[in-house]
C-alpha cells in the first residue's frame, strides 16, 4: 500500500506546505485537493499566513538557540580551569586529611562512605561548592590557610578564581535566560505549526485514496510517496506500574492508543517533564514532530499500563 512520507523536520514541512501552495495556486479555483479542502474547512491562504508566523518564531528559536551555544561555550570558558584548579585543591586537602577525609565536610567538600570525593553533576551546584570552598580559606587568618602552601607552590591566584567562577555564574544565568526563550519560541513554532501538518496529512491521505492507481501523482503537489512493500510495524507494549518508559523513532502520523484499563501520561522526548498527555483507556494521540522520541510514565502504584504504537523500524 502507497504509504506518504512526511517530513520530520520543521524546514522539510515549510517546504512541502509552499510546494503544495503553489500547485494549488497554479490550478487557480480548480484544484483537485478541493474537495478535501472545502470539506475540512481548510484555506490554503490563512494557513499561509500562520506559516509566515512559524517561520518567524523558528528564526528567533534559532537565534537564541544560537546564542545559548556561545554562552554555555563562554561559561564553560570561564569555569573549567578553575574547577580544575578546585580539584587539585580538594586533592591536596584530602591527602592532608588522611585518615579523617570527612574534614572535607567543613570545606563543604562531599565525601563518600569510602572517602571518595563525589562532586555534583550540574554546574551551579559545582559553582556554589568551589565559592564555598574558597569562603573556607578565605576564613583563615592570611597565610594561615591549610590550603596556602599549596596555592604557593602551584601559582594558584584563588582571588582570581574567585573573579572567574562569579563571571561564570552571571553567564550561565543569562546562558539560562536564552535557553528558556528558545524553548517558548520553539513551543511557539510547533504550536503554530500542528494544524497546519494535520492539513498536510490528511490531504496527502486524500491524495493517496484520489489516485489508487497511481498514487505518485501526490507529488505533483510536492508530497513524497513511499509504494514499495512495508512490513507491519505495530507494536503493543507495557509500561510498568510506578516507572517510566521511553519510546523512540515512533511513526509520525501514527497514533499511539492506551489499550490498557488505566490511564498513564504521554511526554514529548527522553524525559518525563513539561506538561503530558493524558492517556485514559482507549485514548489515541497522533504521533506529530517533536514526538517520535516520547516517554510514558504509568504513576498507578501497582498497574502495569499497556499501549499500542507504530514505529520507523
Amino acid at each position: 500500500m502507497a504509504r506518504i512520507k512526511f517530513p520530520n523536520t520543521f524546514a522539510g514541512v515549510v517546504k512541502l506546505f509552499r510546494d503544495f501552495k503553489k500547485k494549488y495556486d497554479a490550478e487557480a479555483g480548480a484544484s483537485k485537493a478541493q474537495p478535501y479542502l472545502d470539506e475540512h474547512a481548510i484555506d490554503p491562504a490563512a494557513d499561509a499566513l500562520v506559516v509566515d508566523d512559524a517561520e518567524e518564531a523558528n528564526k528567533n528559536f534559532d537565534e537564541k538557540e544560537k546564542l545559548a551555544e556561545e554562552k554555555s561555550e563562554k561559561r564553560d570558558d570561564l569555569f573549567d580551569p578553575r574547577f580544575a584548579e578546585h580539584e587539585g585543591e580538594v586533592q591536596h586537602l584530602k591527602k592532608l586529611f588522611r585518615g579523617n577525609v570527612t574534614k572535607l565536610g567543613q570545606w563543604s567538600v562531599q565525601v563518600d562512605a569510602r572517602g571518595r570525593v563525589i562532586y555534583p553533576p550540574d554546574f551551579s551546584a559545582r559553582a556554589s561548592g568551589v565559592l564555598l570552598f574558597i569562603d573556607k580559606h578565605d576564613s583563615f587568618p592570611p597565610g594561615t590557610s591549610p590550603l596556602q602552601p599549596y596555592l604557593n607552590e602551584n601559582d594558584v591566584d584563588i582571588a582570581a578564581s574567585e573573579v572567574d567562577v562569579n563571571s561564570a555564574i552571571t553567564v550561565h544565568d543569562e546562558f539560562k535566560t536564552a535557553e528558556r526563550d528558545r524553548e517558548e519560541f520553539r513551543a511557539e513554532r510547533d504550536g503554530l505549526m500542528a494544524p497546519i501538518e494535520e492539513h498536510l496529512r490528511g490531504i496527502g491521505q486524500y491524495f493517496i485514496g484520489l489516485f489508487p492507481k497511481n498514487p505518485k501523482k501526490a507529488g505533483q503537489w510536492g508530497y513524497e510517496v513511499d509504494d514499495s512493500p512495508q512490513a507491519d510495524k505495530t507494536r503493543d507494549g507495557v509500561i510498568k506500574f510506578s516507572s517510566i518508559k521511553t519510546l523512540q523513532q515512533l511513526a509520525l502520523g501514527t497514533e499511539i492508543i492506551n489499550t490498557g484499563s488505566i490511564p498513564w501520561k504521554l511526554f514529548r522526548g527522553k524525559t518525563a517533564t513539561g506538561v503530558p498527555v493524558v492517556m485514559n483507556p482507549g485514548g489515541k494521540f497522533i504521533i506529530v514532530r517533536g514526538y517520535g522520541t516520547s516517554t510514558l510514565q504509568n504513576e498507578h502504584p501497582s498497574q502495569d499500563g499497556a499501549y499500542q504504537a507504530t514505529f520507523n523500524k
